[in-house]
């Protein structure tokens, strides 16, 4: 494992942070409720998603010294509801509640100043997942090969293979097929994604100066040449954002429905990209 070791007295803690983004307002959901706050067979989405790094870090520390910093990003009306859940679930492993942006992209970016704020911030090695506070379904299988795979990989994500023929349509007619790309070779893309820290910093730093838009953190780590590796996700990782994933999500949690196998598998270690050097934060400008 490549977390960083923080020592504190005479005991060294292997360190994990986490940014969590939430600040989307669930205008698919059709509902007056946020739905980060809707019951989930009687827990909120969004408490559901952080009892999951809870299990985690209780399972880890049972290993060995383990922290998970994490900063959950949401809109500003919400901040003072997700810190009373954190405190009654005693979840004290959230250090930190902070407004969002416009877009998740910003959402993000303010994550990123806001672990640079910490205390104890991350160096350029640390490990930095980022997971949509809406996919509250997280298992702890896949947190374990997130973990491993940062010890191999500088950037990956989790992924389902897609199970449905796909069609490219044309942006101006979405009816207008363009092509059928092969289904074996096309992934669902999940989160976690993890990242070296330095390489999330440099990667959101670029997307800042260029103006650069993508709807996933690993796009952005693309765009200034690093590479990615995917990692089994699992299906029932999906993220709440309409009424169907609700009740997709209740039957999972019941039972209901089983949860397939999928087959993506961490290989060995490619070449590890050299470290950029590290450059300072700068605000965000939309």
């Amino acid at each position: 494992m490549r977390l960083s070791a923080f020592r504190t007295g005479k005991e060294e803690v292997n360190r994990l942070f986490v940014i969590v983004p939430a600040a989307g307002n669930g205008s698919r959901m059709n509902s007056d409720e946020n739905k980060l706050f809707m019951n989930l067979l009687g827990v909120p989405v969004i408490e559901r998603t952080l009892r999951a790094f809870d299990t985690f870090l209780n399972r880890m520390s049972r290993k060995t010294a383990f922290s998970i910093q994490m900063v959950v990003v949401t809109a500003e009306e919400n901040i003072f509801k997700i810190k009373r859940i954190c405190e009654k679930n005693n979840f004290a492993f959230v250090k930190d509640i902070v407004p969002g942006g416009e877009s998740r992209q910003e959402s993000v970016w303010n994550g990123i100043l806001a672990l640079s704020s910490l205390p104890f911030p991350p160096g350029e090695e640390d490990v930095v997942f980022i997971h949509d506070g809406a996919r509250c379904l997280l298992d702890q299988d896949t947190l374990d090969r997130c973990l491993k795979a940062s010890s191999m990989y500088d950037v990956c994500a989790a992924s389902v293979p897609v199970k449905s023929t796909i069609k490219q349509t044309d942006k101006e007619d979405a009816g207008a097929v363009l092509s059928t790309p092969d289904r074996e070779t096309l992934q669902e893309i999940q989160t976690p994604q993890i990242f070296r820290y330095n390489i999330l910093v440099e990667a959101y730093s670029s997307a800042n100066r260029r103006g650069r838009v993508a709807t996933d953190d690993t796009s952005l780590a693309e765009a200034i040449g690093a590479k990615v590796r995917l990692i089994e996700g699992s299906y029932s990782n999906i993220k709440i954002t309409t009424q169907e994933d609700f009740a997709i999500a209740e039957s999972f949690l019941q039972g209901e429905i089983e949860v397939p196998a999928a087959p993506v598998i961490v290989e060995k270690p490619p070449e590890r990209r050299p470290n950029s050097p590290f450059k300072p934060l700068e605000p965000f400008e939309p």
